[in-house]
């Protein structure tokens, strides 16, 4: 057997030389990372998938609330119900516990909860999570953009079967492109309302973008157009309303909790020609389960 439940043999197996690989290499993802405390606490709030598929989250509440594409959670009701927990590393290789407890395949957005944690030496001193800065509003087209996120381990730009160099948490930058014109920017059901162009690999679905200048958080990089090579993504409005609906929907968030995500949606600078009216039916499905967080 082994200490974290819910994983078998080759599950676990892979999670350990993922965490080593973090711990070995966490100085080099440091400094590969733009200077300032900013960008240091973005990296922080980010944990990479620690399954095969890669896949990529973040933080967005201290009590460890987490953000993903629905994608990278399951295609489908019964694909994520049946398997709702899954452990996700830190850039330090922290290894956490997640449930998802709503899932959005429109928004393409999961929320997660923090249930465990395996946190040898540091048990009840983990108070609270490192978790993102929201963005008051979206860049100026064309700004400099950091995309944090996990590479897929398969390269599939090879003609013959082998395996990508790239390091398990990759940090590139790139440059806000705007929306996709004419779109509901919450409707992320094909592929991401959100154009950016910094570098991502396959599987790097769930991966934050933030500005470069402060590292405030502006959206999720969940897809690519293979016509135009434009990556794309979930942005902040898809992510106001997705937490704004999930709020009563929800009985195990608590009445502060409530209050701190009511407020990461409430944008403060509205930009009202990126918006639509359009309402777009879609199905959400949600979760109840008692999420206390357990130290292994």
């Amino acid at each position: 057997g082994h200490p974290l439940p819910g994983l078998g043999k080759k599950e676990f197996s892979l999670l350990r030389r993922k965490q080593a690989k973090l711990v070995s290499t966490q100085a080099a993802t440091l400094a590969s990372s733009p200077a300032g405390p900013h960008n240091r606490n973005a990296l922080e709030a980010t944990f990479i998938f620690a399954n095969y598929e890669a896949g990529t989250a973040v933080c967005v509440h201290a009590d460890g609330w987490i953000l993903t594409c629905a994608h990278c959670i399951g295609e489908s009701d019964e694909d994520w119900l049946e398997n709702p927990r899954t452990w996700l590393l830190s850039y330090t290789g922290i290894a956490i516990q997640t449930e998802c407890l709503v899932w959005d395949p429109t928004l393409d957005l999961a929320l997660l909860k923090v249930v465990s944690v395996e946190a040898p030496g540091v048990g009840k001193a983990l108070k609270m999570f490192p978790h993102i800065k929201f963005a008051s509003n979206l860049p100026n087209q064309d700004g400099p953009v950091i995309c944090i996120g996990q590479p897929g381990k398969d390269d599939l730009e090879s003609t013959t079967k082998r395996k990508t160099t790239y390091n398990l948490i990759e940090i590139s930058e790139g440059r806000f492109r705007g929306m996709i014109p004419g779109l509901d920017p919450c409707d992320n059901s094909e592929i991401g309302s959100l154009k950016h162009d910094a570098w991502t690999y396959w599987c790097h679905s769930g991966a934050p973008l933030i500005k470069a200048d402060d590292a405030s958080w502006i959206g999720l990089h969940s897809s690519w157009d293979e016509r135009t090579l434009m990556r794309h993504g979930v942005s902040l409005h898809a992510v106001r309303r997705f937490l704004s609906e999930t709020l009563n929907s929800v009985d195990t968030i608590d009445a502060d909790t409530k209050k701190s995500l009511a407020l990461l949606c409430v944008p403060k600078d509205p930009n009202p020609h990126r918006r639509s009216t359009r309402q777009t039916a879609r199905k959400t499905t949600t979760l109840t389960r008692n999420t206390q967080i357990i130290i292994l």
